[in-house]
């Protein structure tokens, strides 16, 4: 019998909140490794070992904050660094040839147009949000666009927990992305604040942070007689961590190009 490959990850961010619970969820799998742990530069946890990250015993890997030394052992890179980390990480995916899973948010137009450039080299998932819901969310509110027309006005609400730096979230202006395929929604640009009274064919945002939501987004398609909502609401953060890991899985062995979870779950148009 053919032994599984088990996939080696390198995980850059690997301190922050989300980077902790990926730890946890690769600790918990059987199909999945960590081989490289970057945090940044001064960071306390660096050369610490990353079962102490956790509060697990030693997982015999330190942490480190060479992104050369972090990667080197990985089949597929997660990110989830803060946006001025990406650079560095990116040249050394290319360096490297390394798979790379982008689950930063708050990226500049520069960074976006930095990724679709490395695409041509290596695969790279750009992933702000990695949960199946949301995937679908997105498929769903471009059906409901197509399939009510101009006449409703769409808007999207989104909270999340007071500790989040970007507004509105990579996830709400996926969703705008989205939306703006159809050609009644093109010229609109982020990030779609609300205006008074309303102008026809535009995308309205409005952005809630509070305690600890770990993220709930809600489209709003308004009509002179009725209105539908979309929503979805996270649980548990655990959540995006699974899908990250997943996101991997997936990436593993494809060709260059730019990725989204829509292809990850199968759903692209």
């Amino acid at each position: 019998m053919t032994k599984k490959h088990i996939l080696k990850l390198a995980l850059t961010g690997c301190t922050g909140r989300m980077g902790q619970m990926v730890i946890k969820e690769i600790n918990q799998s059987e199909e999945v490794e960590i081989v490289g742990a970057l945090a940044r530069p001064g960071n306390p946890f660096v050369d610490k070992d990353v079962g102490t990250l956790i509060g697990e015993d030693p997982f015999n890997l330190l942490i480190t904050d060479s992104p050369q030394h972090a990667f080197k052992d990985a089949d597929v890179i997660i990110g989830f660094s803060q946006p001025e980390g990406l650079s560095p990480h990116l040249q050394e995916a290319l360096q490297q040839n390394k798979p790379f899973v982008i689950c930063t948010t708050g990226l500049t137009d520069n960074q976006k147009l930095a990724l679709e450039k490395a695409s041509d080299k290596i695969p790279l998932i750009i992933a702000p949000n990695t949960s199946l819901g949301i995937a679908l969310l997105r498929k769903l509110s471009v059906l409901a666009a197509e399939t009510l027309g101009s006449s409703y006005d769409i808007s999207l609400l989104e909270m999340h927990h007071r500790r989040k730096l970007d507004s509105p979230s990579g996830t709400t202006l996926s969703i705008a992305q989205s939306l703006k395929t159809l050609g009644y929604l093109k010229d609109n640009t982020p990030p779609y604040p609300p205006h008074s009274p309303r102008p026809k064919n535009t995308i309205e945002c409005a952005v809630l942070r509070g305690g600890g939501v770990a993220g709930d987004h809600t489209v709003i398609f308004a009509g002179e007689k009725d209105m539908l909502k979309i929503e979805h609401h996270t649980l548990d953060p655990a959540l995006f961590a699974q899908g990250a890991i997943r996101a991997a899985q997936w990436l593993f062995g494809r060709s260059s190009g730019l990725y989204s979870m829509d292809d990850v779950v199968g759903i692209r148009s």
